[in-house]
């Protein structure tokens, strides 16, 4: 006797889903996410950048030698056994490629990109373990008007896709490097101490500095940093009474980027934050962040990284940013920017396809959203189909004659075709 073989329930069965972290972007969110590229390609092509499409995974030493730290790397090896990584950030190739191919190329660099990144990071809100970057570097100038320009375009970029209260932090790495190198503190307690800033950990930095025993002159410093956000002025107070030199060129070159900005238009849009200390093991001086009210979390990051192409063989100073395109789709989705509709469903006849077709194409080339009616429906089924895609017009195209319906009150008008 044969044996059934019994097929487990259909509610039992797995339901496919993407990877965690990961996520299906879908139409309107798509259309969202292909706006803002297509706007911020035009942008950094007219500051005069270009496009540079590296591969989406690397080299694991090349990763690590720009100063990425492995478990932050989805890894794996190729046939032969190398180990490769998928980019958690574009700056690390950037830097490789500057470095390599374009070494000779006449300075400075201005290279953008755009393309997908991988982190190995618990997934939280507004933050994805693959997401999508765009972004500039600007390589082979040290000067604040090449941080200045960095800053700027990466304003006029989220103000062009409709970002409209948008603020940067200006924070420069080197003011609290400075302060915990005066302090003689080791490598391990100046990174306890910057973890702490970078929370905004009031309480947690106090009881730290308190272990580590700093002078009340130092600790006081330190703890100060959290206070040191605002405008210009706080340049001054950062200033007032400081005693190493590292940390008083941070604040001139803080200086100088926050006038080059102004000169560009932006200045009323930054904010100084002295506590801005996150980032990439890369980052040298100049930190950028950049907010909308509407999010609490950046829209972008970027800063300066001066040592980070000389790792791959060419001495070169370097800034850049990066926009976090799924945070920007996520704002402009709760302002209601969704895709345009489909502006009318062509229905024909079997031998009225090719007048159909052509008009659908005529349609098209005058600028309307064409779809054509290729399901086994009848003209009333397709009414409420056109209904609930919420498409404007139907057009049935017969061999003799075309009707125009306007869905939403059922008008009919039409006549020979």
């Amino acid at each position: 006797m044969r044996m059934k073989r019994e097929r487990p329930p259909i509610a039992d069965a797995p339901v496919p889903a993407p990877p965690a972290g990961t996520a299906d972007v879908l139409m309107d969110e798509a259309a969202r996410t292909s706006r803002i590229l297509d706007t911020v390609h035009e942008l950094f092509t007219s500051w005069g950048y270009d496009e540079a499409i590296p591969p989406t995974f690397e080299r694991l030493d090349t990763l690590v030698s720009g100063g990425i730290r492995p478990e932050w790397m989805v890894r794996f090896s190729d046939p032969s056994g190398d180990p490769l990584a998928l980019r958690p950030d574009f700056t690390t190739q950037i830097a490789r490629i500057a470095a390599t191919r374009l070494r000779d190329r006449p300075k400075p660099l201005r290279l953008f990109y755009a393309g997908s990144v991988v982190r190995r990071t618990q997934p939280t809100l507004g933050r994805r373990t693959e997401f999508i970057q765009a972004g500039v570097e600007l390589l082979g100038s040290g000067r604040a008007d090449a941080d200045g320009e960095v800053v700027a375009v990466a304003i006029d970029a989220l103000l062009r896709v409709g970002i409209d209260d948008v603020q940067i932090h200006l924070g420069q790495s080197g003011y609290v490097r400075g302060l915990v190198e005066a302090a003689g503190l080791t490598d391990i307690e100046a990174a306890d101490l910057r973890e702490q800033l970078d929370r905004r950990d009031r309480e947690g930095l106090a009881e730290r500095v308190a272990e580590l025993g700093l002078a009340e002159r130092t600790a006081d410093r330190i703890l100060g940093c959290l206070d040191l956000c605002g405008g210009p002025e706080v340049l001054d107070r950062a200033d007032h009474g400081i005693e190493n030199r590292p940390s008083a060129e941070a604040l001139r070159n803080l200086a100088d980027v926050y006038e080059a900005v102004c000169d560009h238009g932006h200045g009323d849009r930054v904010v100084i934050d002295l506590a801005e200390v996150r980032g990439l093991g890369y980052y040298t001086g100049l930190m950028i962040e950049g907010f909308s009210r509407s999010l609490a979390t950046p829209l972008l990051e970027g800063g300066r990284y001066d040592n980070l192409v000389e790792r791959f063989g060419d001495a070169c100073p370097a800034v850049g940013c990066a926009l976090d395109v799924p945070r920007i789709a996520s704002i402009l989705a709760a302002h209601g920017v969704a895709s345009p509709p489909v502006d009318v469903l062509v229905r024909y006849e079997t031998d009225a396809r090719r007048r159909a077709l052509e008009l659908a194409a005529s349609l098209r080339v005058d600028g309307r959203r064409i779809e054509l009616e290729v399901a086994d429906r009848t003209a009333e089924e397709s009414a409420a189909y056109a209904r609930a895609r919420g498409i404007a017009e139907l057009r049935i195209v017969e061999p003799e004659r075309m009707r125009i319906l306007d869905v939403a009150s059922g008008a009919v008008r039409g006549g020979p075709s």
